[in-house]
């Protein structure tokens, strides 16, 4: 998790903003997990929360004006511990990816 916070503190926006909307795709897959379990109402909300909180930090750095503060990049990773290490683990190659992408043309 770690790696993947580096790497979105040094990211171009474009691809912050790519990272926050699969993040955001990731946190509602995670919450149809939940539909049939005993205690869905409470993962649900948890979910929904989360989402709350990354699309509202999504929407605000689509201003160019807006800056990615360790405070801002805290909160989006609060909510990203959610998510299992796997769909980490993809967000940080797809990220890795885009960012090496980008930078060879």
């Amino acid at each position: 998790m770690e790696k993947l916070k580096r790497l979105c503190s040094t990211a171009k926006r474009p691809e912050l903003l790519a990272l926050l909307a699969a993040a955001i795709g990731e946190l509602t897959i995670r919450g149809r997990y939940y539909y049939d379990e005993p205690d869905a109402l409470v993962r649900l909300r948890e979910t929904n929360e989360a989402i709350h909180c990354v699309a509202g930090h999504l929407r605000d750095l689509a201003d160019h004006n807006e800056v990615l503060t360790s405070s801002r990049l805290d909160g989006i990773f609060e909510q990203l511990r959610l998510l299992p290490p796997s769909r980490i683990l993809n967000l940080y190659w797809n990220l890795a990816r885009n960012s090496t992408d980008d930078r060879s043309h």
